[in-house]
């Protein structure tokens, strides 16, 4: 029905609807988001359910449509709204619980812009900007007829980030404007592939988790299984700019089928001009997903998930991995005929300081 994989809040403003976002984590699926009917009160803040529930039980439901000229919008979806109800022609809407049920039907039929794998989102604290990571593709969802300057590149085994501006800078806004900011590959991709420029300091794939600090630092994660012969799963670290900071590109693309297609693009600065670099490489097998950071900058949380993954079952993965080493040395594999286990590793500076300044 509807592959939640999270959902992440724009900044509260008083007096404002709250503002979730959330991606349908499935090739060829959607974005969307909920405005709440109720504004916030911050007074509610620390009354639990009591209080909270006002807020997400009622609302609408939105979802996006990236078009070509680099602009978006957000279509309704409500019961009686677009064509939602017992006449549709996908099917027969009879309630608002419909609509929500079969939400992927409902974002059919208003025309919404089928993404690569919408995973996390991240909502800047500072500008209030909206970065959404776009997993990966394959040939059969994204053959070089199907694409478009949202998902501009054909099988897109290597995933992409967009992200977008809400008018006005109001994240309940009906329209916004969009840009992709990093598109993931092998540094040894051609330039039409390789469009952000990516070098073997910095190249990833199939990003994944998103987070962007209180500092306005923007940290990225992979879950990826394309460029496993170079690196691990890891986790890299930018400074992200803003919406419209790079330029409209000729994208040229070719699938498994030798068919190609060239799409025009909105496409944000190099991985140069946003400083990104490799920060943390996870062991083998594993997905680096899950971060915080202190309110100091000072401690980093970050999550080491199944390590040892693809691994022999009757080996409980330890031909894969045996992370982590009872030594606690990061570049030790670990000790013989243990068994992988997914773990929470804390990151401090040597000097006490800032994490990533």
């Amino acid at each position: 029905r509807f592959s939640h994989e999270g959902v992440w809040a724009a900044p509260a403003v008083e007096g404002k609807p709250l503002v979730f976002y959330s991606g349908d984590d499935s090739r060829g699926e959607y974005v969307y988001k909920y405005v709440s009917t109720a504004n916030w009160d911050p007074a509610d803040a620390t009354l639990g359910l009591a209080a909270g529930d006002k807020y997400l039980d009622d609302g609408k439901l939105y979802v996006a449509v990236f078009s070509e000229d680099g602009t978006g919008e957000w279509k309704e979806l409500s019961y009686g709204v677009n064509g939602l109800d017992e006449n549709n022609p996908l099917y027969p809407f009879r309630n608002q619980g419909d609509v929500m049920v079969a939400a992927r039907l409902a974002a059919d039929h208003v025309g919404a812009t089928k993404m690569d794998r919408p995973e996390w989102a991240a909502v800047h604290p500072i500008n209030r900007e909206v970065y959404l990571t776009l997993t990966n593709g394959n040939q059969s969802n994204r053959p070089a007829d199907e694409t478009d300057p949202a998902n501009p590149r054909a099988v897109n085994s290597n995933g992409h980030i967009i992200r977008w501006k809400e008018a006005s800078d109001d994240n309940t806004a009906a329209t916004f404007e969009w840009d992709i900011f990093l598109f993931g590959s092998a540094a040894d991709r051609d330039t039409d592939y390789n469009l952000s420029g990516l070098t073997v300091d910095n190249q990833f794939s199939s990003p994944d988790g998103l987070y962007i600090d209180h500092r306005g630092v923007i940290w990225i994660q992979t879950d990826d299984g394309a460029l496993t012969d170079v690196t691990n799963n890891q986790m890299l670290v930018a400074i992200p700019g803003s919406v419209r900071d790079g330029e409209r590109k000729t994208v040229m693309t070719t699938d498994n089928d030798g068919v190609t297609a060239t799409v025009e693009s909105w496409i944000g600065q190099s991985a140069t001009d946003v400083q990104l670099k490799r920060f943390f490489v996870g062991p083998r097998g594993c997905e680096i997903t899950g971060i915080f950071l202190t309110p100091d900058a000072k401690t980093l949380f970050v999550n080491v998930q199944h390590p040892g993954e693809g691994g022999d079952a009757e080996q409980f993965n330890t031909d894969v991995s045996t992370w982590p080493a009872a030594s606690r040395d990061a570049t030790e594999v670990g000790a013989a005929g243990s068994r992988p286990r997914s773990a929470t590793v804390v990151i401090t500076r040597e000097d006490g300081g800032e994490i990533a300044v």
